[in-house]
């Protein structure tokens, strides 16, 4: 236990406590606790806790509590909480969370929770949840939950989830769902799910789901459909399903460009809720039960 500006070390298994303004660094399996405007050292399985304007650095497996504007960094398979205006950097298999303004950097594995306004970095395997105005980068096998105005971007395998007014960037072989407002893009052979006025794009053999007054753009062979006023447009063996007042669009190679062969629903014998393919002379046709 030391007073301010103190300077405090300690050996295997120690508690500490200082004043604000302290440096605090201890051995093995230790607790430490210390005002704001402290940095902070353990080694293995510590626990460390400190005020605001404090900078905390811990082995494997420790926990880190620390207050407003702090700066945690923690070892393999730790847990750091933080307040507002915080940056948390954590190794393999942590788990973070911290208040708004803050950016979160995990590694392998990780969970991630933050507030509005939070900028959220984790490796393959991580779980990101996150308030409004936020960004998510994940790596492979991802997934991520946003609240409103986030911007996520995610590799292969991943699974997105935002609110409103959202943007969701993803790899091949991933699923997206937004919601109202949302601009999706993903990779070959992703399965996109979108609210209302939503604007989709995917690469090949992909599945589009959209809500009213979407736009579906997609590769070849990929299945679009949405719901009433919603304008869809897919390629060569694509399959294009749209509600009542809606427009198809097949884009056609005839060897040198592409042609547009578009149909709206309601008109010209094409009705709504039924799936439509393109035959091999460019005529619009009724998809075929399998």
């Amino acid at each position: 236990m030391a007073g301010y500006d103190s300077s405090l070390i300690a050996g295997y298994g120690s508690t500490q406590t200082a004043g604000y303004q302290s440096t605090l660094t201890a051995g093995y399996g230790s607790t430490q606790t210390a005002e704001h405007s402290s940095t902070l050292t353990a080694g293995y399985g510590s626990t460390a806790t400190a005020g605001a304007d404090s900078s905390l650095i811990a082995g494997y497996g420790s926990s880190l509590t620390s207050g407003i504007r702090s700066f945690l960094t923690a070892g393999y398979g730790s847990t750091l909480i933080s307040g507002l205006r915080s940056v948390l950097t954590a190794g393999y298999g942590s788990s973070l969370i911290s208040g708004r303004r803050s950016s979160l950097t995990a590694g392998y594995g990780s969970n991630q929770i933050a507030s509005h306004r939070s900028s959220l970095i984790a490796g393959p395997e991580s779980t990101q949840i996150t308030g409004n105005r936020s960004m998510l980068i994940a790596g492979k096998g991802s997934s991520q939950t946003a609240g409103y105005r986030s911007t996520l971007i995610s590799g292969a395998d991943s699974v997105q989830m935002a609110g409103e007014r959202g943007k969701l960037i993803a790899g091949a072989d991933s699923t997206q769902t937004a919601g109202d407002r949302s601009k999706l893009l993903a990779g070959n052979n992703s399965y996109l799910t979108a609210g209302d006025r939503s604007k989709l794009t995917a690469g090949n053999d992909c599945i589009l789901m959209a809500g009213d007054r979407s736009k579906l753009t997609a590769g070849i062979n990929s299945i679009l459909t949405a719901g009433c006023r919603s304008k869809l447009i897919g390629s060569n063996g694509s399959t294009l399903t749209a509600g009542e007042n809606s427009v198809l669009i097949f884009r056609c190679w005839d060897g040198k460009r592409y042609t547009n062969v578009v149909a709206k629903t309601g008109k010209g014998g094409i009705e709504a809720d039924m799936p439509y393919q393109m035959d091999e002379d460019n005529n619009i046709v009724n998809k075929p039960e399998e």
